[in-house]
């Protein structure tokens, strides 16, 4: 297995992954499969180039089979602040430790980016598996939001986790 950084010529795996992702999972992300962009010019588009925002891939045989996404805060007050998103491995991979490995570099990579102190994401508080990859990767919770998504009229709280790296 190779994890990288995706790149522009990555979009059309990367296409494919997301929708699978939102289209598997509806429950575990805030976009839905419906409201998504879909053209693979978007895809390629949302695909970071700078190293402070960056979607990391984990590839088999050159298949793209697990994202994780990275974001820094650009404003100067929050520059200290990333986020964790769009974490998917697809499920004939999963409990194989792929969403640890790639938490795992993502965490290293971040630690590389001068003012990045502290790592946040938000989880579905009902999807125990990913909870339980990222409590095992040192995040600690910190809140909660209730009633954060709505979706075919019922309600999802998050949790909010945290993992401070400086």
């Amino acid at each position: 297995m190779i994890i990288r950084k995706l790149i522009k010529d990555d979009a059309e795996d990367y296409r494919q992954i997301r929708l699978e992702a939102l289209y598997k999972n509806p429950d575990s992300f805030c976009t839905t499969y419906d409201e998504v962009i879909k053209t693979i010019e978007q895809f390629r588009d949302r695909i970071p180039v700078d190293n402070n925002n960056f979607i990391l891939g984990c590839f088999e045989d050159k298949e793209l089979i697990g994202i994780v996404a990275f974001h820094q805060e650009s404003r100067i007050k929050l520059r200290h602040k990333a986020y964790v998103s769009s974490m998917y491995v697809k499920q004939e991979y999963r409990e194989k430790g792929i969403g640890s490995l790639l938490l795992n570099e993502l965490i290293e990579r971040g630690k590389a980016i001068k003012e990045v102190e502290i790592l946040l994401l938000d989880i579905v508080k009902s999807n125990f598996l990913a909870k339980q990859i990222y409590l095992s990767g040192g995040f600690q919770i910190y809140g909660i939001e209730k009633m954060a998504y709505k979706f075919n009229n019922q309600y999802f709280d998050l949790e909010l986790m945290c993992l401070q790296i400086k």
